[in-house]
């Protein structure tokens, strides 16, 4: 009871805190009401990735808009090999890496400053032990949030941008309780909607300046469990490519039909399944090779397991690879299969069907609103190897004419949904509008 009554009371002053403080104020240098340019921070957990091309597309072209972007992120991936994220890796800062007492001055910096604000924060954060949270967590994410606090004041940065809707937006939520800018989150799945209570889309969205969701079905999942108050700060933007991967290509010549997987080698992505579909297909007939792109901590048994299967003459491994290697791989390939269990909407898939390549791929989450069925790939139930077998079959015995048709309609299909300028103007105007 007596715990209850407290919560109120800070839940209360954080209200209070977050409704008196216009982040940042009206006599602030450097907010220009009206401009339309902006300061905007972008925090990640690691940041460049392999797998978030998409995320450096859109800063990149919001950069060319005029917006100043600081990017920010916890840590750092090591294994980067495009040259374009190796030059990202340059620009961005890395909150972990700074010294502790470098840490220790900017926390007591923003206690100082705002030590009632601080406290309810704190608190806040402890209470979410009850969403599923460890404490040692979340007095982490406290901790990172303070910092985090202290790196937008230094930038002045006007909005935080966060993707993926999980221990990072948590951060972002909880430097928002401590005076920061306002945050908006794209959401992409499945994780967050794995655990919505834990990762609180409620709460989140309620308290954000706007979130973005990168297909229908993740709009619909966050309405699911969002206040219809707050519905009209869910908008779709969706993830995107630049020219380089939006001009057809001409199709290989090669007998042997090549298909290309490129995922991260998680259980996620359905890679066991599809080996043993694979060697099924090719028992029964169909001429198909496999390039497997990516790295991950199944790659031992995958590679295990194509030794076991007979199949190494049929499959490569590539690990991972630049853009434009993978784009090389992906122009010596009849076709893209991703036969995942869980997806939001892999950016794979654009890039495949922005060079007229075919996708075979599951019919879950979003991956529906951009394969069409027998039109530009074949859609095949998740976890089902007869299904993938067969759509295998089909694929090896389609002519190489309809194949290339079916590859331009799915070009067509990303150039009118998926362009990086067109959706980042689509960003761009929400920015403007709701920030």
């Amino acid at each position: 009871m007596v715990f209850g009554l407290q919560m109120d009371l800070f839940d209360e002053i954080q209200r209070q805190c977050i409704g008196l403080s216009r982040y940042p104020s009206r006599n602030h240098p450097h907010q220009s009401f009206g401009s339309p340019t902006m300061r905007i921070t972008y925090f990640t957990n690691n940041y460049p990735a392999v797998s978030h091309t998409f995320i450096r597309r859109e800063l990149m072209e919001l950069e060319r808009k005029g917006h100043e972007i600081q990017r920010l992120s916890l840590r750092r991936q090591h294994n980067l090999v495009d040259a374009l994220d190796l030059e990202e890796l340059k620009k961005t800062q890395y909150l972990l890496e700074h010294s502790p007492f470098t840490m220790l001055g900017m926390m007591l910096r923003r206690f100082i400053s705002h030590p009632m604000r601080t406290l309810a924060t704190l608190w806040f954060a402890m209470s979410l032990t009850r969403s599923g949270h460890k404490l040692t967590k979340l007095l982490s994410y406290f901790a990172e949030a303070l910092i985090l606090a202290e790196m937008c004041r230094s930038h002045k940065s006007q909005l935080l941008r966060v993707h993926f809707g999980t221990n990072g937006t948590i951060v972002a939520r909880l430097c928002r309780r401590l005076g920061g800018p306002p945050y908006a989150v794209a959401y992409h799945g499945p994780d967050e909607f794995d655990n919505p209570i834990k990762w609180d889309i409620k709460g989140i969205v309620a308290e954000s300046a706007f979130v973005t969701s990168i297909t229908s079905f993740c709009s619909g999942q966050l309405m699911r469990w969002t206040a219809r108050e707050h519905w009209n700060k869910i908008r779709i933007v969706h993830c995107a490519l630049d020219q380089s991967f939006l001009t057809p290509l001409p199709f290989p010549t090669s007998t042997r039909r090549d298909l290309c997987i490129v995922a991260r080698l998680s259980a996620q992505k359905g890679l066991p399944l599809l080996l043993e579909g694979f060697a099924q297909a090719i028992d029964k007939g169909a001429d198909i090779g496999l390039q497997i792109v990516g790295d991950g901590e199944m790659r031992e048994e995958i590679e295990s397991r194509v030794q076991s299967l007979g199949l190494s003459d049929r499959i490569t491994l590539h690990g991972s690879l630049s853009n434009a290697d993978v784009r090389a791989v992906l122009e010596k390939s009849y076709a893209l299969v991703l036969p995942s269990f869980a997806e939001g909407l892999p950016v794979v898939l654009m890039e495949a069907m922005g060079i007229g390549r075919p996708a075979i791929s599951t019919s879950i989450a979003g991956i529906p609103e951009l394969v069409i069925h027998k039109e530009n790939g074949w859609l095949i139930p998740s976890g089902s190897i007869p299904a993938l077998v067969d759509a295998l079959i089909e694929f090896s015995n389609t002519p190489v004419e309809t194949l290339i048709n079916m590859g331009l309609h799915g070009h067509q299909e990303v150039c009118d949904r998926h362009t990086i300028e067109t959706e980042v103007d689509i960003l761009n105007s929400i920015i403007l509008e709701l920030v």
